[in-house]
């Protein structure tokens, strides 16, 4: 069965290898193609197409701490078929892997956009098996080898972006090499035996409370770079670690370990990963552009996307969520003579005192507003 097939899609390239024993293989992606026999059979091992995990299966080989890499069953799938195909958004792979322990099937999701160096991936699990299985884990996108174009080192070529994020402290990306970020090579050879990973996650439905769900890794040398963005409103997890002497990316949603997050997944049972995109570009900057594009084609349609308002608000370095019938009538003229279409009370109308301590009341205050709210929505309409 051994195959080695690649994909070429709007300045993307993509390589896939199946072993002689069935095993699939995600090699690559870039805009660069694949440089056959760059790599050898004992690193391939440590590549894969997507990582599962299952409560109750061993992981043998090598893994080390809590990184997510052979996971099982996901060490043990198996090509099953792949279909290559072109839909309204552009072209479409699919290629299916099987469990023939647990019956597991495990559809592998690489949306393509036209003229977008950026592709979209996602992971489908069904349980064809006849007993139930919990699912604790599941790979949106996995690869493998993010430092192999070059001849420098991944401490002195590559730079990790990290989008810190946090109440007006938003959009802060910080740029640390491996070693900085404490995973440095310290072993020769394909056997690195790390228990470190780069570790991203968010728990909860406050999705970038820390950080955005988004990250990137350039190549300096190369002048080459990948950005991803998870495209969920709650739990998600990112890493970056080592193994056969690469570097991998693993992201995805909520995690068992991270997030105290599984499914039950009876016979016939399917789930299906939060999405994820991942975009390249000749650095940073040029990704950045790609992805910006990609969002702009994901986007749903909207009189919102075509009429924009003009808002208001009266939180941030105004009022800071101590609002009076005193203080927005003059705000609200302001606003108006601006060319402002809505006007926004933000925060601590509900209150009579500190405005945190009686969230969830929403019960207009009589002392902030004398005889009611509606004096100040009145001059807000009219």
């Amino acid at each position: 069965m051994q195959e080695w097939f690649t994909l070429e899609e709007n300045g993307l390239f993509l390589c896939f290898y199946i072993t002689q024993a069935g095993q699939v293989k995600f090699v690559h992606l870039g805009q660069e193609p694949f440089r056959e026999g760059s790599l050898c059979e004992e690193e391939l091992r440590g590549f894969r197409l997507v990582e599962v995990e299952l409560a109750g299966l061993d992981r043998p080989q090598e893994r080390h701490g809590t990184k997510y890499i052979v996971t099982a069953p996901g060490y043990r799938l198996l090509y099953d078929s792949r279909r290559d195909y072109y839909n309204a958004w552009g072209r479409k792979l699919e290629i299916v892997t099987k469990d023939e322990q647990t019956g597991l099937f495990v559809t592998s999701h690489f949306q393509f956009y036209d003229g977008i160096f950026a592709v979209r991936t996602w992971t489908e699990v069904e349980n064809r098996g006849a007993d139930s299985q919990t699912l604790t884990f599941l790979s949106t996108f996995c690869l493998n080898g993010i430092e192999k174009e070059g001849v420098l080192s991944a401490d002195e070529k590559l730079r990790i972006g990290i989008p810190h994020n946090s109440w007006q402290r938003e959009l802060q990306w910080k740029f640390r090499t491996p070693a900085d970020l404490g995973i440095c090579r310290v072993q020769e050879g394909p056997e690195i035996r790390s228990s470190k990973p780069v570790r991203v996650t968010n728990t909860g439905n406050w999705s970038a409370k820390e950080y955005l769900p988004m990250g990137s890794v350039e190549n300096t040398e190369t002048g080459s770079a990948l950005l991803w963005q998870i495209e969920h409103n709650g739990s998600w997890h990112w890493e970056i670690s080592d193994q056969t002497g690469h570097l991998y990316l693993l992201l995805s949603g909520p995690t068992e370990n991270e997030s105290h997050w599984f499914i039950n997944l009876e016979p016939g049972g399917r789930f299906t990963s939060v999405p994820a995109a991942v975009a390249a570009g000749g650095g940073f900057e040029e990704a950045v552009g790609e992805m910006t594009r990609y969002r702009r084609q994901i986007r749903r349609k909207n009189r919102d996307h075509e009429l924009s308002g003009v808002i208001f608000n009266d939180y941030m370095n105004c009022l800071w969520a101590d609002p009076t019938l005193e203080k927005e009538l003059p705000l609200i003229r302001a606003a108006r003579e601006a060319g402002c279409e809505y006007y926004c009370i933000d925060a601590g109308w509900y209150s009579a005192g500190y405005w945190w301590d009686s969230v969830g009341e929403w019960q207009p205050s009589e002392e902030r507003f004398p005889g009611g709210i509606g004096r100040v929505m009145e001059a807000i309409l009219f």
